[in-house]
């Protein structure tokens, strides 16, 4: 078995196409077999080199191991001009030369009269009669199409049937020598040796023209799975408020890509049971393109972002810095230095955006804190405030061991003795270390901090707002 992700490069790798890639790779893995990446390049108007080169590095990003290539079309021109005058040669297609006025013209006339355009066959006319008088000049090639069912079993439609009625003579060879998405695709198929093909929806349409041109060549054709529509919540075509995004843009967004893979390979397809979490090894062992469900899936961005979540909180400090340290910008630090503080943010947050933001209190200097207004309000008042944050700062400062269990057993001591509740100390110190009015577990914060960090945000504290 062997299966193919082929892109073309006109943009990055949308959401859709990162799903096609993931579906391709865990069929072929559950059935022990291979998938090629294969640049679709041949339109040269509209492909270019650095979104191919995004396309590799987005696909790498999310731990797509492909087993060969990337092969690319443009790599294999003289083959397709090859393949398409062969096709000549043997009496399945034809030289035509109409020009683009006379087929406009043709298309025009169709409109008024209200019927579909089809192109008229005039070249095919001539050259099955032998009276063409143009064997010079610019022409393209066409396929012959002969009436009669094209049917073939999608392993997610079922059976599928179209007409050859209907069918244009479509072109293979274009009069700049450049192939159709259609001959390039079946020859390298063909010469790939391309088993089963899972592409968009979008593609049926053009699935009886390569049928047709397999049988042309005198091949079988691959298995066809055509995958079903991504939506947005609102059931309309995936816009860029919906979630029409390159897969870039979610890794700049702070998600991980083994979340992003879990949360795509769920876009129509499903494990059984209750299970939404799983790793790709795992899902390739239960995963086939006929399980697919034929409705469009709907893409939530709010459930991203709860698994991304998930997936976060599950992940060791270690697994997670690899893809912290662009959030951090230049508070970078070592993972030695952060390894404890990013096991106290990781479940903060739902992005790496929002741990990292979690994080900062950590990592800027004492001067940089800034009190949230707020919390500022609610916490820091009474005329005893000044006295409670200095015996607090003595306290603390004395405190040996200085870890979660006994700086915590020094405030509530403080507090009892005082006989106040062990918020008046508690929401003021989060206030000094953090400035927010909500963080991580006090204490594992005063430690992550240290004594003389502690000491001195309390004195600032002091001197800000009791002084």
């Amino acid at each position: 078995m062997k299966l193919r992700f082929a892109p073309s490069p006109t943009g990055f790798l949308h959401v859709g196409g990162a799903r096609t890639a993931i579906f391709n790779l865990l069929h072929a893995r559950r059935h022990g077999g291979q998938m090629l990446l294969r640049i679709e390049d041949t339109d040269v108007e509209r492909s270019r080199q650095h979104h191919a080169e995004q396309i590799v590095s987005s696909l790498q990003w999310l731990g797509i191991d492909w087993d060969e290539g990337p092969l690319y079309q443009s790599d294999r021109l003289d083959l397709y001009r090859q393949r398409a005058e062969e096709l000549v040669t043997a009496g399945k297609a034809y030289r035509c030369y109409c020009t683009v006025e006379e087929l406009e013209a043709d298309r025009s006339a169709a409109e008024v009269a209200g019927k579909p355009y089809k192109y008229s066959g005039k070249c095919r006319v001539l050259a099955e009669s032998g009276t063409a008088s143009i064997t010079d000049g610019a022409h393209v090639i066409r396929m012959k199409v002969s009436p009669g069912p094209i049917d073939f079993h999608d392993l997610i439609r079922g059976d599928v049937h179209f007409e050859g009625e209907l069918i244009d003579d479509f072109v293979l060879l274009r009069s700049d020598g450049y192939p159709t998405y259609h001959l390039s695709v079946v020859v390298d198929d063909i010469d790939m040796a391309i088993t089963h093909v899972a592409r968009g929806d979008d593609h049926l349409s053009n699935t009886p023209k390569h049928i047709l041109l397999f049988r042309a060549f005198e091949r079988e054709s691959p298995v066809f799975a055509h995958l079903p529509l991504i939506l947005g919540p609102d059931k309309k075509r995936l816009s860029k408020r919906t979630g029409a995004t390159s897969a870039e843009e979610y890794r700049d967004l702070g998600i991980v890509p083994q979340a992003l893979v879990n949360f795509l390979t769920l876009l129509g397809w499903s494990p059984g049971g209750d299970r939404e979490l799983f790793t790709t090894t795992e899902a390739a062992d239960w995963f086939d393109l006929s399980d697919v469900n034929k409705a469009p899936a709907i893409f939530d961005q709010e459930k991203l972002l709860w698994m991304n979540g998930q997936y976060l909180a599950r992940m060791s400090a270690d697994e997670i810095y690899p893809h912290l340290v662009p959030f951090l910008g230049d508070r970078v630090r070592s993972l030695d230095e952060l390894r404890a503080i990013i096991e106290m943010t990781k479940v903060r947050g739902r992005t790496l955006a929002e741990v990292a933001d979690a994080m900062q209190p950590f990592l800027i200097e004492d001067e940089a804190i800034t009190y949230d207004a707020e919390a500022s309000k609610k916490h820091l008042k009474g005329e005893d405030l000044k006295l409670r944050l200095e015996e607090l700062r003595d306290a603390l400062g004395a405190a040996e061991p200085f870890d979660v269990a006994t700086t915590e057993q020094v405030l509530r001591t403080l507090a009892e003795s005082r006989g106040l509740g062990a918020g008046k100390l508690i929401h003021p110190l989060r206030l000094a270390l953090t400035g927010r009015g909500a963080s991580p577990p006090i204490f594992d914060v005063v430690v992550a901090l240290g004594r003389e960090k502690t000491i001195a945000r309390l004195n600032r504290l002091i001197a800000t707002f009791a002084g």
